[in-house]
């Protein structure tokens, strides 16, 4: 499956924008969802889900106690955000 760069660029920026430090993976979802009218499958997400954690850029995280119920950006994230915004100027 290929990347697909909009895509990330939304899962970081839905996490860096959200008001608690982490999101459960359907707070995740439904925001991206929300954010990209595309047709987006499980199947791409989840995908994208596992390439921004094998890239440091996200780590599980816990949600409402329960351990690894969502995710969180990680500073390499934050770092790769501000970068992307800085580029598009």
């Amino acid at each position: 499956m290929r990347r697909d760069f909009d895509l990330v660029v939304t899962m970081l920026s839905e996490l860096r924008d959200a008001e608690a430090a982490a999101l459960s993976q359907d707070e995740l979802v439904s925001a991206v969802r929300a954010s990209i009218p595309d047709e987006l499958t499980d199947a791409t997400i989840t995908h994208h889900l596992n390439i921004l954690l094998d890239a440091g850029l996200i780590a599980p995280a816990a949600v409402n106690g329960e351990a690894s119920a969502g995710w969180r950006l990680t500073w390499k994230g934050h770092d790769a955000l501000e970068q992307e915004e800085e580029d598009e100027e």
